[in-house]
């Protein structure tokens, strides 16, 4: 076979060129595709401050003549309901549960602080590394600052336990039209506030407030990252970097929406039901086994993840900056072992009146909180031998830190629930966690002002960071207050009339 003649260079250069336009323009319909996300999500968010915020300013003014007005219909829009509705309290053995919640959103907050607060963390700064090793080579508070992201544990243990009550109230209805009502309710919970949020910090207000936001956190959005938020899908996202700490959210909502199997065969067959979640609790553990061995990522155990887009990134470099460690950090089948340890303290303390005397009650609490310190501090080990790699204590750890952790949580929680006498909690606490939510959507813009702060941003010991914590928490639950008050209590006012007339 005769081979072919060389092109002159002339031919080859034109090639090369043609070849170099192949690979610079899309094909049409990729141009097609993001013409269409980019029109849509226009059609959603303004582009100006001021068109922004005309529906922001008209609905506070229908919150305000709602307060003022004589009208019934109105009425639900009341401040003064919604002030009331706050500083309400409870007086119920599930008062402590406030406490948890608290401690919880401090926990993440102090996470939070301490990477996107950082202005070289933000940025890929050599300083970065530095201050994250003061972090963890502190002896104390190294492994405390390390796994803060156990608050979402906390979150999660909470939020089982009172999605388990909350169905097993109602649990000899008809399935489907009790899971529908389930869901349902839980959306309109959480999905208003969530809504106007993203459409406040995906828009021109957040890019002209705090614009390191915006190019750090909302710039890699698009149509699709805003739209898996408001779809509660945010969590299957490739990589976390649009707005990614909401990835909370959608777990929340996908656990919600499978609890029902687990809540409806406890019902109906406790034994059944007991042993069903403990082995899907325990799949949920080799499942990270596997990802964290396959990914080389055992010695890192998914606790620090920024959720950030880096300047001057692909998406190929994202995701593999984030492989493994995002699969393990934010999927269902990786993180439902917490939740559903909190489904089953949930069903105990619905079908059982047991009660313990105050020396059981003791011990157990002092117990679950011994198991619950030697759970964060086991970490330590892969801060001292950071290369150590796929060990085999590193990846027994990172498959079960978390659900031994959460179950710790569950031990303390019904140490106080059972115990023999009830002790309400400071009526503070029961105001701190209605705001919680709030806090919880509201915390990461508050942390981007810190950005400005000479102190955070030189800080070289976790003491430093303590010592900001406490006013980022106070803007934060300041914020949570006025979304409260003009956006959670009045739309949820309108949705649970709404959900009444439906029999939902």
């Amino acid at each position: 076979m005769s081979s072919s003649p060389l092109l002159p260079p002339e031919s080859s250069l034109l090639i090369m060129e043609r070849l170099g336009e192949v690979r610079l323009y899309p094909s049409t319909s990729i141009l097609d595709t993001n013409m269409t996300a980019c029109l849509l999500t226009s059609a959603f968010l303004p582009d100006t401050v001021q068109m922004a915020a005309w529906p922001l300013l008209a609905w506070i003014s229908l919150v305000i003549f709602g307060s003022i007005s004589q009208y019934s219909i109105f009425t639900g829009l009341s401040l003064f309901r919604s002030v009331k509705e706050l500083r309400s309290e409870r007086s119920s053995k599930l008062d402590v549960l406030d406490i948890f919640r608290f401690i919880a959103i401090l926990w993440v907050m102090l996470n939070h602080t301490g990477s996107e607060g950082r202005i070289d963390i933000l940025e890929r700064l050599p300083s970065a590394d530095a201050f994250k090793s003061a972090m963890h080579d502190h002896p104390i508070f190294g492994a405390l600052m390390g796994n803060s992201a156990l608050g979402v544990e906390i979150f999660l243990v909470l939020s089982g336990l009172l999605a388990a009550r909350s169905w097993l109230r109602n649990a000899d209805q008809p399935f489907l039209n009790h899971w529908r009502s389930f869901i349902t309710r839980r959306l309109l919970r959480l999905a208003p506030s969530m809504f106007i949020f993203v459409y406040i910090a995906a828009g021109p207000i957040m890019e002209a407030l705090l614009p390191r936001y915006s190019s750090s956190m909302v710039s890699a959005c698009g149509f699709w990252g805003i739209l898996s938020h408001v779809t509660f899908t945010s969590n299957w996202q490739s990589t976390p970097t649009c707005m990614g700490y909401l990835w909370y959210l959608g777990l929340d909502m996908q656990l919600y929406m499978v609890a029902p199997i687990f809540l409806n065969l406890l019902h109906k067959s406790p034994k059944r039901g007991m042993i069903l979640t403990t082995v899907t609790i325990i799949a949920s553990m080799f499942i990270r086994a596997g990802y964290c061995t396959a990914y080389g990522t055992c010695n890192k155990s998914d606790v620090d993840i920024p959720f950030i887009s880096y300047p001057g990134q692909d998406a190929e470099t994202l995701k593999s900056i984030y492989a493994g460690l995002w699969d393990m950090y934010s999927r269902p089948y990786t993180k439902c072992g917490p939740f559903l340890i909190g489904l089953l303290l949930g069903y105990v303390t619905f079908s059982s009146q047991h009660i313990m005397s105050a020396a059981t009650s003791k011990a157990l609490l002092r117990g679950s909180l011994f198991v619950a310190i030697v759970t964060i501090y086991a970490i330590l080990p892969e801060y001292w031998n950071p290369d150590a790699g796929n060990t085999v204590y590193n990846t027994i750890y990172t498959a079960v830190f978390r659900s031994v952790f959460a179950l710790a949580i569950a031990g303390m929680i019904a140490a106080l629930y059972f115990r023999q006498e009830y002790r309400p909690t400071h009526p503070i606490f029961a105001i701190l966690a209605k705001l919680t939510y709030n806090a919880y959507l509201l915390h990461m813009p508050v942390v981007y002002i810190f950005n400005w702060l000479p102190f955070l941003q030189t800080a070289t010991s976790p003491i430093h960071l303590l010592l900001v914590l406490p006013f980022v928490a106070t803007l934060s639950f300041l914020a949570a207050l006025i979304f409260y008050l003009f956006v959670e209590a009045p739309i949820g006012h309108l949705t649970s009339q709404y959900a009444t007339r439906l029999g939902l």
